[in-house]
This record gives structure tokens, C-alpha cells and sequence, in this order.
């Protein structure tokens, strides 16, 4: 991962791959969550720098210019479901998140910087 300020003061990280970029959005666990409405549901968790940088308006860009989150704009990950007060709980979901300010990797734009 790496970071960069352009000429216009936009801030961009970039990542190696998918695999590096998951690792950034998505903390290795899922929790049971309960909704408003007393629906119980197993969901994923943003991680806190992700947030962070959303917020602030960072762009992230994966160098693959076959990325398959880049296409499906979302994360998926396999992970343990993090039961509060149940320690040995070992149960695995698939997580789906989605993802926002993702740029396409374009070779001669993002090599130049």
C-alpha cells in the first residue's frame, strides 16, 4: 500500500492487488448484529482506517487492471463470527461489504505519479 497527493491535492492510495485491498477494508471477523426492526444478522465489519479515509475523501485504486472488487465494487472474505461472551465460537460466514472511492487502474496515469 502506498499513499500519494497529486498536483490538485487529492489524496490516493494505492494497493498490489485485491487480496491487499480486502485486507484494508475489512476487519477478520464478522459479528451478530440485531436491527432495529429485531431482525438478527451476521454482518461484516469496515475496519477503522477504511472509514477514516473515506471520509476524508481519499480515492483507492488496486494496480490490477483485472480486479475483480474494482468490477464488483464490494469485498468478500470467509470469516469467524465473533460472538460476544462465547470465546471458543468457531463458526465462518462469507462477508460481503461494499466499497466506495474506487478508481480504475489506468497504467500511464498511475505509473506517472
Amino acid at each position: 500500500m502506498e499513499k500519494k497527493d497529486d498536483k490538485n491535492s487529492v489524496k490516493v492510495m494505492f494497493f498490489a492487488d485485491d487480496e491487499e485491498f480486502t485486507d484494508f477494508v475489512m476487519e477478520p471477523y464478522a459479528v451478530v448484529r440485531q436491527h432495529d426492526n429485531g431482525v438478527v444478522a451476521i454482518v461484516g465489519v469496515y475496519t477503522d482506517e477504511y472509514r477514516r479515509c473515506v471520509a476524508d475523501g481519499v480515492r483507492f485504486v488496486i494496480k490490477d487492471a483485472d480486479s475483480t472488487v474494482f468490477r464488483r465494487l464490494c469485498v468478500c472474505r470467509r470469516v469467524p463470527v465473533h460472538v460476544p461472551n462465547v470465546p471458543d465460537y468457531r463458526r465462518e460466514t462469507l462477508v460481503q461489504l461494499s466499497v466506495e472511492n474506487l478508481e480504475m487502474y489506468i497504467p500511464r496515469l498511475h505509473d506517472a505519479r
